[in-house]
């Protein structure tokens, strides 16, 4: 079976990567659109909202320890059950360790962060916090989550 060109990875990858945006986009105005229909505004009538929040981080222990190079976590509308926020976390990129003309890719934005599977999970719900009303002008107010601690923590840190 012979292998998808370059190319055609590309152009398939980016039209899952506009179906995500377009798909969380279309979330968070439902999730908005409730919390406005309820009046859950804070003061300056940005909508509040509830969200669920997870993160991933896959370990394995057959007579090895194995911890996998690649998480991500997510950020649920508590209403509409949908994907609100979608992060990955690498601690490997070849693509940033590939000599310097491959590096230069006009598109690449390195996801590569270094540090324990914790901290990054977390890191990527604080990024989510941070940018909800950049993203799609609200705020994310309450947090249903697993009860990490370090997550809860970064989130705080971030002031978001």
């Amino acid at each position: 079976m012979s292998c998808m060109s370059s190319r055609m990875y590309d152009t398939l990858h980016q039209e899952v990567c506009d179906a995500w945006i377009t798909g969380m986009s279309n979330a968070a105005n439902e999730e908005k659109r409730l919390a406005v229909q309820d009046e859950n505004l804070d003061k300056n009538g940005i909508p509040l909202i509830t969200v669920v929040a997870d993160g991933s981080w896959s370990k394995r222990s057959y007579h090895n320890n194995y911890n996998s190079l690649s998480g991500a976590a997510v950020i649920i509308g508590f209403r509409t059950k949908k994907v609100l926020f979608l992060g990955v976390r690498n601690k490997f990129c070849t693509t940033c360790k590939s000599p310097k003309k491959i590096r230069q890719l006009p598109n690449h934005i390195s996801v590569t962060k270094s540090g324990v599977a914790l901290q990054l999970e977390a890191d990527i719900i604080a990024e989510a916090f941070s940018k909800s009303v950049e993203m799609y002008g609200i705020v994310y107010e309450k947090l249903i989550a697993d009860g990490d601690r370090n997550c809860y923590k970064r989130i705080l840190g971030t002031h978001p």
